[in-house]
């Protein structure tokens, strides 16, 4: 997992999202890789606005879109373009939070060796999940360019490579944001199993056991704090990358509607257009479902502690623990879990129709 990790920090640094690498299980930064990422933002920031406008162009030409929704691909590409700009600007705040997670990874890795733990089978699945979303997106992204612009020019197909190549960007972001995420609540399960433990271990010393609980509640301080720190330097950009979800779905959808019905639409792109369009959903869904988890995790109610047995310690950490709530909201707005995705989904679906409704209004004219 770790090798996987670092690969994708890797991709991001030559992506010009971060100027930290990881090396041997920890980030580090130099001049090179911060002027590296310097110019590549740069670079990115100067020639996506074509790359962008000459793809809107080709897909306006395109027989099967009607002409009265010209207007479709720049919206689209517009926002694509305002949420990587946006992403790439804020790369500062994601790059603090780094140093911050690393003092994170480094106390829960120390703590799953010392008492022998490993990583829960649903945390790993997620991340499995996770992984494979991002892999799938990352690899259609370039796959896209030979299947939808076979045949075109070259200079063509030049523009789309550049343009589906950043667009793996909107992607990647997410996938820092889960993997943040992540770690808190491997982190979280890593002081519930203990917990567990010392209360069942009536053999145990009581101050190795206050000791024990001590250095517990101050990694469960930490991850809290971190994972607070996270949510508020993250907040802005999974707006805005919710937001680019909201757009992607309702445009595309109506799009691959209108594609679908038309008479030389080849059955390989229609396949290749859904499966990109419902993985991309999954892939949104897991950001939602990870920082539902942590929230759960966080505040995991310990019922195997029995009240007779219970030391002053292990007391004051559970009063701690009740009275200690981390609520996750994107910039203040809304929480994070599953209810809202499907809310959103919901609202997906209803502007989705509203569109096809206008379509065949103004197809019967």
């Amino acid at each position: 997992m770790r090798l996987i990790v670092q690969i994708y920090n890797s991709y991001g640094m030559v992506m010009g999202m971060t100027s930290y690498i990881a090396v041997g299980g920890k980030f580090r930064q130099t001049r090179i890789t911060q002027t590296y990422a310097v110019v590549m933002n740069a670079i990115t920031l100067i020639l996506l606005p074509m790359g962008f406008w000459k793809s809107a162009q080709i897909m306006t030409m395109a027989k099967w879109l009607p002409s009265y929704m010209w207007i479709t691909p720049y919206v689209l590409f517009s926002i694509n373009y305002i949420v990587i700009a946006h992403t790439l600007i804020s790369r500062c705040y994601r790059d603090a939070m780094l140093i911050d997670l690393q003092v994170v990874i480094i106390q829960v890795n120390r703590e799953m060796s010392r008492t022998g733990k490993g990583i829960n089978s649903k945390l790993r699945q997620l991340f499995i999940l996770k992984t494979f979303t991002l892999s799938y997106l990352c690899l259609s992204y370039l796959l896209g360019i030979f299947i939808c612009q076979y045949g075109l020019p070259s200079s063509h197909v030049w523009i789309g490579f550049l343009v589906n190549i950043f667009l793996s960007i909107l992607i990647l972001n997410t996938y820092f944001y889960f993997i943040s995420f992540w770690q808190i609540a491997r982190g979280y399960d890593i002081v519930s199993q203990r917990l567990k433990e010392i209360s069942l271990d009536k053999s145990m010393d009581p101050k190795a056991q206050a000791e024990e609980i001590r250095g517990l509640w101050a990694l469960h301080a930490t991850l809290s704090r971190t994972a607070r720190g996270i949510n508020r330097h993250y907040g802005p950009q999974m707006l805005a990358s919710r937001f680019d979800y909201f757009m992607f779905s309702i445009i595309n959808g109506y799009l691959g509607t209108v594609y679908s019905h038309y008479d030389q639409s080849d059955s390989i792109d229609k396949f290749f257009g859904a499966l990109l369009y419902w993985i991309r959903s999954f892939d949104f869904f897991l950001n939602d479902y990870i920082c539902d988890l942590v929230t759960q995790y966080q505040n995991q109610p310990k019922y195997f502690v029995t009240e007779g047995s219970m030391s002053n310690e292990m007391s004051s950490f559970l009063i701690y623990n009740s009275s200690t709530r981390l609520d996750l909201m994107v910039c203040g707005l809304y929480p994070v879990n599953r209810n809202k995705w499907l809310q959103m989904i919901a609202s997906i679906v209803v502007h989705t129709i509203m569109l096809l409704q206008f379509h065949l209004v103004m197809s019967k004219k």
